[in-house]
């Protein structure tokens, strides 16, 4: 235990956030901020965007109940934010912070070009998993800086891999048949990832599909992306792993992945001076 201000403050609420977080699991911390009746103000507590509630305070359950209402807005929307509401003869005010689930790089294959997208993967804040079947390629001593290494085979390992719509999964084996191996776990589970890519040849590819399809005849492939990355002439193992973390980061955020100056040539023809307001809008 440990004092904060007036009150005693157990530290296993923030080791629940810690393992929370571990887990990647989205999370809100909830923190009373005012109130007339000061015994109320730093109460803390945790609720999962769910409305799973956890305190280690004696809270009333209407109290409670009027916490998980009344932040249904923010945990809807995933933001963190202040709200207001009533409870017994009291106004409240509650700050809810939101962490965020980490988002979750899979790489199945740890061969050479897994290495920089495992690199650039932990550069850009995913959290990163390497899985192969051959222990010569999935140690420590070559992957140092990610969160996970696992050797074990792919088709146990994807039929029971967490996936949500933060699982990001990149295909990098050493043959097709492992692909496909992959692909039949995947797509025989209910939950989706938010993305999988394959790397491979067009005969390679083609030869994949034409297995999965006898397997999945209704599978529309939606979420699967071979060749993976983008097209920007991507030849040694980290120009193809700046390419494929470009598709991931233009998937997850939603975007075009063309060129930003696209939009902006013609005002550069009609000269930036000429072109002020249309110019100040877009930007």
């Amino acid at each position: 235990m440990s004092r904060q201000g007036d009150k005693m403050i157990n530290h296993s609420l923030f080791l629940k956030l810690t393992e929370a977080t571990n887990q990647r699991k989205e999370i809100f911390l909830l923190t009373i901020t005012d109130c007339v009746n000061l015994e109320w103000i730093g109460q803390k507590a945790l609720l999962s965007p769910k409305g799973d509630f956890y305190s280690d305070s004696p809270i009333p359950s209407s109290l409670q109940q009027e916490l998980i209402n009344n932040s249904e807005k923010l945990r809807r929307r995933k933001r963190s934010g202040t709200f207001t509401f009533s409870w017994s003869e009291y106004e409240l005010e509650c700050f809810a912070e939101y962490f965020p689930a980490p988002i979750h790089l899979i790489i199945a294959g740890a061969g050479h070009v897994c290495e920089p997208v495992a690199s650039m993967g932990k550069m850009l804040g995913f959290h990163v998993t390497v899985i192969d079947d051959r222990k010569e390629f999935a140690n420590r001593s070559r992957f140092p800086e990610v969160d996970e290494v696992i050797c074990e085979s792919y088709l146990h390992f994807f039929k029971t891999a967490e996936l949500t719509d933060h699982t990001y999964i990149l295909l990098l084996t050493r043959g097709h048949k492992y692909d496909v191996i992959s692909l039949q776990a995947l797509l025989m589970r209910k939950e989706k990832a938010a993305y999988i890519g394959m790397i491979g040849s067009r005969r390679r590819i083609s030869g994949v599909f034409e297995e999965l399809k006898r397997d999945f005849p209704n599978e529309s492939f939606d979420h699967l992306y071979t060749p993976v990355g983008l097209d920007i002439g991507a030849q040694t193992p980290a120009e193809i792993a700046v390419s494929i973390m470009a598709e991931i980061l233009k998937v997850k955020n939603q975007k075009s992945g063309a060129s930003l100056s696209n939009g902006v040539r013609k005002y550069a023809k009609m000269g930036f001076r000429e072109g002020t307001n249309k110019w100040n809008s877009y930007s």
